[in-house]
């Protein structure tokens, strides 16, 4: 059904341009603090958050039409951001939070609903005010830590999707990172708006202004998914990537062999694997090791130094590089979302990140 004057779809709600904040502070000193450390190569692009990845596993639910009334209102965002003409000082980049949080509660909603995620649990999202009068706090066990924005799960204990934390582009540096990266270690998600003393691993997407909301919103529905989807993980454990894709068969009403996103769970007809290629004995006094090769690389073992079947081959174990193995350059994720340019509202606080320790 088309989209009418009382109907919308969440594509449009979250993608909506936003009016020109221009960015007028001055350089200043980096807070300081004992956060974890990135260096520069553990910081990447994070080449997976991209659109086509998004609309392919999460453009169904993206295309839904969503009634205006079940939205926050107003809908355009120059309503509320007029106020916000330009950000003189850090704290007014909470005006631009101020409308990210009013869009990504109401349609994360909607989209839980329609998929079934968390039935029964309510969302909980807060935002610091701009004047400072009230503050969105976590806990790091001992005490409260303020940050510019939370969206989490209000269960026991507190499942907390995406942290928030705002920067001017003048202070664009590492300090900024690292100090996202401890909020969300003390906030248990590896997701963030924008990884104890070892060196973490980070990528990095820069998110224009207008694109905010639909990052935010990609990046809660991500950590929403499943608790293992939002775990920080070590420097030995693989993160699941964001366009990962499983093929399955399926003997519920003959829906026989599907491709199924591993996030979203959406699922899409697909072509049964190809067969595994058939082992034949050797013949009575054939070359036994060359047999034993053929098959190796036929299935690909040979490619594994831990899984070669040549006996003559002059390899041994202590050669193989074990760290190498485990941790493949890349491995972790995070992403950072840069709104803007140089003179233009550049908050490394609404970024994003998926933090890994390394």
């Amino acid at each position: 059904m088309a989209a009418g004057p009382n109907i919308t779809t969440l594509r449009r709600v979250l993608s909506q341009p936003k009016p020109f904040v221009p960015c007028k502070t001055k350089a200043c000193k980096n807070t300081r603090g004992a956060w974890p450390d990135f260096r520069a190569d553990t910081i990447t692009v994070w080449d997976d958050f991209n659109l086509d990845n998004l609309n392919e596993s999460y453009g169904h639910i993206l295309d839904l039409d969503v009634p205006e009334q079940r939205l926050a209102a107003p809908i355009e965002p120059g309503q509320v951001l007029a106020a916000a003409i330009e950000i003189a000082k850090p704290d007014d980049i909470r005006h631009l939070i101020r409308w990210n949080d009013k869009v990504i509660g109401p349609t994360l909603d909607f989209a839980r609903e329609h998929l079934n995620l968390h039935d029964g649990v309510f969302l909980r999202h807060k935002i610091s005010a701009p004047d400072n009068s009230a503050f969105a706090r976590i806990n790091d066990g001992r005490r409260p830590v303020r940050v510019d924005h939370f969206i989490a799960l209000d269960e026991y204990p507190l499942s907390n999707l995406v942290i928030g934390l705002g920067r001017p582009s003048s202070k664009a540096s590492f300090w900024p990172l690292r100090q996202l990266a401890n909020l969300c270690d003390i906030a248990k998600t590896r997701y963030g708006r924008n990884a104890p003393n070892s060196t973490w691993k980070v990528a990095l997407m820069p998110i224009p202004c207008s694109r905010t909301d639909l990052a935010l919103w990609w990046l809660s529905m991500l950590a929403m998914s499943a608790p293992q989807h939002r775990t920080i993980v070590g420097g030995g454990e693989e993160i699941i990537s964001i366009n990962e894709w499983e093929v399955r068969y399926l003997d519920d009403d003959e829906r026989g062999w599907v491709r199924r996103h591993r996030y979203s769970n959406f699922e899409e007809p697909a072509d049964p694997p190809p067969p595994p290629p058939v082992y034949r004995s050797p013949s009575p006094g054939g070359n036994v090791a060359a047999n034993a090769a053929a098959f190796a690389a036929q299935v690909g073992i040979n490619a594994d130094p831990l899984f070669n079947l040549d006996a003559t081959a002059d390899a041994s174990f202590d050669d193989f590089d074990i760290d190498a193995y485990l941790n493949p350059a890349g491995a972790g994720n995070a992403i950072a979302a840069n709104l803007g340019d140089s003179n233009v509202i550049n908050p490394a606080g609404l970024n994003a990140a998926n933090t890994r320790q390394g």
